[in-house]
């Protein structure tokens, strides 16, 4: 008798062996790559809900600056009722820009790191993805609802708050 011993591989073996293991990698590389572009939108969407929050807090400003500047309880809501239609709002102005066509262009200025809008940005400015639409409604003489888009890509956030004349 005879002992045959088996010293390697057949091919078989080693075309199945080549196969499972393309298989492992083409998977893990197709999840890895889902992973990467889920992140990338919780990203950007973050940003989005980020930007909706900071445009009420300039509202609220707004409002306390109408506050602190009068004596006259009903001039709380002067100027803010003018974005019934939507407005654009970025902490440099002095007042709201009226949204008009699909609105235009956050950027990221390079001195300040805020978000801004810019009529003519620098080199070193960054135009970003997001257009940030507020409106805000007269619900009664104590009461304004303000509601905030922020639009991306082929996106959508909204955030609301309703502010009040706490102040009276």
């Amino acid at each position: 008798m005879r002992k045959i011993l088996k010293n390697g591989f057949t091919l078989i073996e080693m075309v199945v062996s080549v196969f499972v293991i393309s298989v492992a990698v083409v998977g893990v590389f197709q999840v890895t790559t889902r992973y990467i572009q889920q992140t990338k939108f919780e990203k950007e969407a973050y940003v989005a809900a980020l930007l909706g929050q900071e445009a009420i807090e300039i509202i609220k400003n707004f409002r306390d600056v109408n506050w602190i500047g009068s004596s006259n309880p009903l001039d709380w809501k002067n100027g803010l009722t003018s974005c019934s239609s939507g407005c654009e709002i970025d902490y440099d102005d002095a007042g709201f820009t009226v949204w008009s066509g699909s609105g235009r262009y956050l950027y990221i200025e390079k001195t300040s790191g805020l978000y801004k809008y810019l009529d003519s940005p620098g080199p070193d400015d960054v135009k970003t993805v997001y257009r940030r639409k507020a409106t805000i409604t007269e619900v009664g003489s104590d009461e304004l609802d303000i509601v905030v888009d922020v639009y991306w890509r082929t996106n959508t956030t909204t955030v609301k708050e309703d502010i009040y004349n706490w102040k009276q």
